[in-house]
């Protein structure tokens, strides 16, 4: 069970994170003796998807203006 919470948070290994210990009320003093009462442990859950995001990329393009007011070179002096 920690194993999975750990993959659902981008951790390697199989030792509890403090999200695990949290969730099911363990002190994470010795994980050792709690893996016994880890093993037993499930949970039941519901994904309800609120809505899809989908972001499209497009190439981004400087306006004209934008364009112009850039200069071509740089001159730190020009700047000052």
């Amino acid at each position: 069970m920690s194993e999975l919470f750990n993959q659902k948070s981008s951790l390697p290994g199989k030792i509890p994170s403090g999200l695990f210990n949290s969730t099911f009320g363990f002190n994470g003093s010795s994980w050792a003796s709690e893996m016994s009462e880890t093993k037993s442990l499930a949970f039941n859950g519901y994904f309800i998807s609120l809505f899809n995001l989908h972001i499209d990329r497009y190439p981004l393009l400087l306006a004209d203006h934008v364009r112009h007011a850039v200069p071509s070179t740089w001159e730190p002096a020009a700047f000052a």
